[in-house]
């Protein structure tokens, strides 16, 4: 979508503004003329469904619903896509209090209700044995209360499950410009991530290269305490739960926003159901919506992981009433 006049706006502004969290200010601005073009939209669903990458994508418990947008190697664009609550009084945490590394993000609450946010300060202290952590709670607000905002890299945030079915559109960059930066969308590159990796973590360049820290910790509550757990450790049962279910929770949330968008190339959607590239898994969404029939919600998982116990807004406000009074 590098032709659309929004991308290309944020295309501009980025080739002319160094430092990035200016760049995301000033971007931030477009991100709601997107929103409300409903040909942004239009063409934004009609790149995911004709690009086979994206038809043929290994869906995960760890995936959230999206559309791709733009990406170069300054930024990429992201419509994220957040299944309410099933029971939204219980103010359910949708994942772990984490943060995006070394990105900055910014983020334009595009579509339903939005959620609820925490923002954390980023000095953490980690005891390096218990890994008991403390946090402090630096802005809490709501996507209506403020529809745009930007999360600065390294910044630790949570979301709080929405009450109905609601997008986003995200704007991610990393903290600097880096002459590396280029390499990550190189496919020959992309394909020796692993190895690479290793010996950038070896040669102690991982902050140079602008990757995220061989030991990088994100944070959850037990006990109305914070405490730190790693990374990979946090993330691998939900990156290696694949297969036929999580697929199904994936189409299903992405074909209920697309039907609740709006999107009424019926035409478009006729020829998917002719087009070899397209899996037959997609065909019973794409059916529902050619007959008028509502494509019923899915919900925000329960279990956010096998790791850590279900959390809960008054649990955050605990834990850090408990670190603010020590």
């Amino acid at each position: 979508m590098k032709n659309n006049k929004w991308v290309s706006e944020i295309i501009n502004i980025s080739n002319q503004v160094e430092n990035r969290l200016d760049f995301h200010h000033k971007a931030g601005t477009i991100l709601p003329q997107m929103q409300n073009d409903k040909g942004f939209w239009e063409e934004v669903i009609k790149r995911n469904f004709t690009d086979e990458g994206y038809l043929n994508r290994n869906w995960t418990l760890y995936d959230i619903p999206f559309f791709y947008i733009y990406e170069n190697e300054d930024f990429y664009l992201k419509v994220h896509i957040f299944p309410p609550a099933k029971n939204y009084n219980d103010f359910e945490v949708a994942h772990c209090i984490h943060h995006h590394n070394n990105y900055i993000i910014t983020t334009l609450a595009a579509f339903g209700s939005g959620y609820r946010t925490f923002l954390f300060e980023k000095e953490i202290d980690i005891n390096p044995v218990t890994k008991e952590t403390k946090l402090k709670i630096k802005e809490h607000f709501s996507q209506q209360e403020r529809p745009v905002h930007t999360v600065d890299a390294w910044q630790p945030h949570v979301v709080i499950n929405p009450i109905s079915l609601s997008a986003t559109i995200n704007l991610w960059s990393p903290d600097k410009k880096r002459a590396t930066d280029k390499f990550r969308s190189n496919p020959i590159l992309k394909a020796l991530k692993s190895p690479l990796r290793k010996i950038i973590y070896a040669l102690k360049l991982d902050k140079s290269v602008g990757i995220s820290a061989k030991e990088t910790h994100q944070f959850y509550i037990k006990d109305k305490k914070f405490w730190a757990i790693l990374e990979d450790d946090y993330f691998a049962p939900t990156r290696n739960a694949k297969g036929d279910n999580a697929a199904e929770y994936c189409l299903q949330s992405v074909f209920c926003f697309v039907q609740r968008v709006g999107f009424s190339d019926m035409q478009f959607l006729e020829q998917m159901k002719t087009n070899k590239s397209v899996p037959k898994s997609y065909h019973k969404w794409i059916d529902m919506i050619l007959k008028g029939e509502q494509i019923p919600d899915t919900f925000a998982k329960e279990e956010i992981n096998t790791l850590i116990p279900k959390t809960y807004l008054k649990d955050i406000i605990e834990a850090n009433n408990l670190v603010n009074n020590q």
